[in-house]
């Protein structure tokens, strides 16, 4: 008798957490071309935009059902949007002041963006900008950026944050990537495989306090001022395995005295001015193909490679 009332009062205990569970626990949604956002947004009743799921409330992830046009959003905490792998969720918006995706988190948070592609008609501010971001990780993940005055603008506010972008084209804005970390903040940055390409000024700027990390198998080309431009208190990046080609005025140029740009197996090549370490410092490794710019420039050294 006694094992019958243990057993039906760990059964009962058992209930009342699986009953409390779903209740705190985040979940998954998700839109479609073809949904509603007064729909409860799982998969038999998805909603038709991201920000329709988002308002649900204690959302993790946000999955698409088909490719379709899912509308600009603001992200106020971690979360995953994933139009999955053959699908393109796409966020057009324009008008002076408007952005596609707008991070504005109170405390440190993880998003994470997949398989989206972000039209800002040449006329919207950011496709992807952090207007309030205290530290946490932004991964950006299979995406193309077009058409804005900031494609990408990272500028974390307290703490550190990291910016992770792979297997993207960020091209036709004003400012392709730019990086700017508030005083006394840091951040942290990884492209990987990314094309950031025909951008009216610089192609990836970084500036603000003190940015470091690094950017290999990508292409930094035909931006209408500088590829890569460092002005922020303190850099510390390095350039490996990639092309910086036919930028107007420079392929990279550092521009304050706490730059330590470092290349290696890299081609500057077509560019008006292939090196240029107005201050600071680039380095190369030794590696490097540099030719063909209006003027090749000079490496401030060469480090043997080990």
């Amino acid at each position: 008798m006694r094992k019958f009332v243990l057993l039906c009062a760990s059964v009962f205990a058992m209930g009342l957490l699986f009953s409390a569970g779903p209740a705190q626990a985040q979940f998954a949604l998700w839109v479609s071309p073809n949904g509603n956002d007064n729909n409860s947004c799982y998969e038999g009743a998805p909603c038709l935009t991201f920000q329709g799921a988002i308002n649900k409330g204690n959302v993790a992830v946000i999955n698409c059902i088909g490719s379709g046009y899912y509308g600009p959003f603001t992200v106020t905490a971690s979360i995953t949007i994933d139009c999955g792998a053959g699908n393109v969720g796409s966020v057009v918006t324009g008008g002076g002041g408007s952005n596609a995706i707008t991070i504005n988190t109170t405390s440190a948070a993880t998003i994470v963006l997949r398989h989206l592609a972000l039209n800002g008609l040449g006329t919207a501010l950011s496709g992807i900008v952090t207007s309030g971001f205290p530290s946490g990780n932004l991964i950006v993940e299979d995406c193309a950026v077009q058409g804005f005055s900031y494609g990408i603008f990272f500028a974390p506010a307290t703490g550190r944050g990291l910016l992770h972008v792979t297997n993207s084209q960020v091209f036709g804005n004003v400012w392709g990537i730019d990086v700017s970390p508030a005083a006394g903040q840091i951040a942290s940055v990884t492209l990987n495989r990314v094309e950031i390409l025909a951008n009216s000024t610089f192609g990836l700027l970084l500036e603000g306090n003190v940015v470091a990390g690094t950017m290999r198998d990508s292409v930094v080309g035909a931006n209408g001022n500088s590829g890569i431009y460092t002005s922020a208190n303190q850099v510390f990046f390095t350039v490996e395995e990639s092309s910086i080609v036919d930028n107007i005025q420079y392929g990279i140029l550092a521009a304050s005295a706490g730059s330590a740009i470092k290349v290696a197996a890299s081609t500057i090549g077509g560019n008006g001015t292939g090196i240029r370490p107005f201050s600071g410092s680039i380095i190369s490794f030794g590696d490097n193909h540099v030719s063909d710019n209006g003027s090749d420039g000079t490496f401030t050294s060469t480090i043997a490679l080990k």
